[in-house]
């Protein structure tokens, strides 16, 4: 798709585009995760972090920018001794999820996932998923956090910092 091109910008590369049924009306629509520059090699844990974009296509076959944010994806050496956090986007018939994950020994790794409500013309959080594990001793906790548990949030307003952290005791 040569057309999403023209939506990394200012240095901007793609890191990943996925292309489904975002709104759940059989349209096709695409999550789109660009990459921005990094000056020299980043510190750990620091470095701007990735945009991840929602593209629709109009009647014409045009792609345009729905909607966007920065603070899902964190920065590419936000991951620890993992490494880059990003995992992956998967997309069913009106929502979406993103997976990340980072960490050491206590490895940690986080589902977000927004539906569509076309009521809104626009996705919301449905849940979020957040675990972590000592790879050391194996002990595990999970925190499943639905959307009556959270409120309703916007994709474009959603910040995973805001969200109850999972912590081993």
């Amino acid at each position: 798709m040569d057309d999403l091109k023209s939506f990394a910008t200012g240095g901007r590369t793609i890191l990943e585009s996925r292309v489904g049924d975002i709104r759940g009306d059989g349209s096709e629509g695409v999550v789109l995760v660009l990459d921005p520059p990094v000056a020299g090699a980043p510190k750990l844990g620091e470095g701007p972090a990735r945009e991840v974009m929602l593209l629709v296509r109009d009647d014409h076959g045009r792609v345009h920018k729905v909607a966007s944010n920065s603070r899902v994806v964190p920065c590419s050496s936000c991951g620890g001794l993992s490494g880059d956090p990003y995992g992956y986007t998967r997309i069913e018939r009106g929502h979406f999820t993103v997976v990340i994950g980072g960490g050491g020994r206590e490895h940690w790794s986080d589902e977000f996932t927004f539906a569509y409500a076309p009521d809104r013309n626009d996705w919301f959080l449905t849940g979020a998923l957040r675990r972590v594990e000592d790879t050391d001793t194996g002990q595990q906790k999970q925190l499943d956090l639905p959307a009556k548990d959270v409120g309703k949030i916007a994709f474009e307003d959603f910040d995973p910092a805001k969200l109850p952290e999972v912590e081993l005791p």
